[in-house]
């Protein structure tokens, strides 16, 4: 083994270990758990999508309360999507369409939406933005990623269509509930509004191996790790780390390349000290009178 081959070897050690302590085995990486907003994804399956169940109680609307969940062909789930990103955050896109919905202004008129809510129990939950379009049309689907086009190829084309975005910067899941707050909504210049909406919102998680806003992507987490409701992060729940799959750790990758590296140096020695003394002893050999 020459010179130039031990320092080839040694170089491409080198960066093969310095790219593992980088990024981890594999060159692979890993999504944040984020606990703040973690639900447990081990109910038993069934029909709800959703990994929240919302209470709503109103004596206008719903005066002994209600549960409203993302049971299939309930129209809660046929017009609503739910995206959950990242950082804890979740946006709510809803759309109620029908020729029944009362038509108090002109339709292409925007009226104007006033509204706040009073929390009954604190968390850290952020108050959300809410934008209301009362005259959504089908190039919505294009300007928002979670309205769908099958929203408005369903019912009459004269059917108003009132899109609802709600934004919350910041879901806390670590109370029992995520929200509990007392609201009120008015449309400005008709006799459209409530007063005193009671909105709780729970949060349930996912059937097992399940994640995201509807429940529909699948986790990759090893049998003993938690997925996380928001982003299929993976958490050990033996206090291993994920890198050895929730496992008891042998040598670590940059251990083993140490080791490597070192056999490798080890016997680039041995192989120059044996091609000096070879030559040595050769020349030894030769007559001592010429």
């Amino acid at each position: 083994m020459g010179e130039k081959t031990t320092v080839w070897l040694v170089s491409v050690l080198l960066a093969v270990w310095g790219s593992t302590v980088v990024t981890g085995m594999g060159g692979s990486t890993t999504k944040k758990f984020d606990a703040r907003c973690s639900m447990p994804n081990n109910r038993a399956p069934d029909d709800n999508l959703w990994p929240f169940v919302s209470f709503v109680q109103s004596a206008v609307i719903r005066p002994d309360g209600h549960n409203f969940t993302g049971r299939t062909g309930s129209s809660t789930l046929k017009y609503s999507n739910i995206i959950l990103n990242e950082t804890c955050g979740v946006t709510i896109y809803a759309m109620v369409e029908g020729g029944d919905i009362p038509l108090d202004f002109p339709k292409g008129v925007t009226p104007k939406l006033s509204w706040g809510c009073q929390p009954l129990k604190n968390t850290s939950t952020s108050l959300p933005t809410v934008d209301v379009n009362f005259n959504s049309t089908i190039a919505d689907v294009q300007k928002y990623p979670g309205v769908k086009r099958e929203w408005y190829e369903e019912g009459s084309s004269s059917d108003r269509r009132i899109l609802v975005i709600v934004r919350t910067p910041l879901v806390d899941t670590r109370n029992g509930v995520i929200l509990d707050w007392n609201c009120y909504a008015r449309v400005d210049g008709v006799p459209v509004g409530v007063e005193n909406l009671h909105i709780i919102l729970y949060p349930i998680g996912c059937p097992a191996g399940k994640y995201g806003g509807q429940c529909e992507h699948n986790c990759t987490c090893p049998s003993n790790a938690v997925c996380h409701t928001f982003n299929g992060a993976c958490q050990c729940t033996n206090g291993l780390k994920l890198a050895n799959n929730c496992q008891k750790p042998g040598p670590d990758a940059a251990t083993i390349v140490v080791i490597v590296l070192v056999v490798v140096v080890v016997l680039a020695g041995l192989a120059w000290f044996w091609q000096k003394k070879g030559r040595r002893g050769k020349y030894n050999e030769l007559p001592e009178d010429l």
